[in-house]
Parts: C-alpha cells; structure tokens; sequence
C-alpha cells in the first residue's frame, strides 16, 4: 500500500533538519504519539545521518485483527538516512520503519524541500507499507495505514510547537 504525506515546517531547511536531527525533539515525538518508552540514536555516518527511534505503542486503537497478531503493545523502529543537504539546502533520505515480530514493514524516502511559502520546509513522508500475511496482508495494511499517517500528521503539531519555542 503507498503512503504519501506531507507535512510544511514554519521555518527554513537547515532549522527544519536540526530539529529533525535532536534527539529532544525526537523524544518529544514519542511522548506525544503515546509511546510507553523510546531509545533515540542520532549517528553521523560519513556525509549521512542517521536518526533511529525505537519506541512501544499501545495497540488500543487497532482493529481486533491487527492486535491479535501484535499483543496489547508494539516495538517500532523508524530510521531515517539522511543524505547531505545539495545546493539548495534541500536533502533527501531513506526512511524504514519495522515492527519487529511482525511481518509488517514500510520502506520508503523522505525529502526536505523548499515549500511555496518563504521560510517553511516540505517535509514529504513517501513509501510503501506492506504486510506480509496470506490473506490478511491487506486487511492489516488498510488497519496500519492511518497510525502511519497520523504519526506523520502529529509530527506537523509537534514541530510547530518545537519551532515556536526554539
């Protein structure tokens, strides 16, 4: 299943990406998405960054098919590979986020990129989720899919806020 989001930052690239790179705002991420615990990494790999989070979510809010196969809580890992900024500030990374003991994954990229409105940073979330599950794959992925973009969509609450504050 193919998931695009989009989420416009009210300031420039290179804050945009400093806040995506700290681990305080990492972690505010978690504690706003109702994670019970998070470990953030944050790593510089030659001209990449790496930004790991992994974190245990309730699972009340699933359908009683999903949560049979994952239990009250469940462990996601997200990380994103940051490539470096090009010449216009703008970059570009490899974003997974695993569920591990689950055959449920999503691999895809995200992109920093000048918005349309002067000063704000498009922060675009694209790439496919998929279950791998005889018969119940899809069923699974339409139940995945909207924690998917609603912890996208949280993600533009808590950087407004961030970004008002710093």
């Amino acid at each position: 299943m193919r998931i695009t989001e989009t989420v416009v930052h009210p300031a420039d690239l290179q804050r945009t990406f400093d806040m995506l790179r700290d681990p305080r705002y990492q972690q505010l991420r978690c504690e706003r998405s109702g994670a019970t615990d998070e470990t953030v990494t944050v790593e510089e790999e030659g001209d990449a960054t790496v930004v790991t989070v992994r974190r245990h979510l309730p699972t009340t809010g699933l359908p009683d098919v999903a949560r049979a196969f994952v239990g009250p809580q469940l462990l996601v890992v997200e990380t994103v590979r940051w490539g470096p900024a090009d010449a216009d500030g703008e970059r570009e990374g490899a974003m997974s986020i695993d569920m591990p003991g689950t055959p449920v994954h999503f691999l895809g990229g995200v992109h920093l990129r000048s918005a349309a409105e002067p000063g704000a940073t498009e922060h675009v979330v694209d790439g496919d989720l998929e279950a791998n599950i005889p018969l119940l794959g899809r069923k699974i992925e339409e139940a995945v899919a909207p924690q998917i973009r609603e912890v996208v969509q949280l993600e533009a609450q808590v950087a407004r806020e961030w970004l008002s504050t710093r």
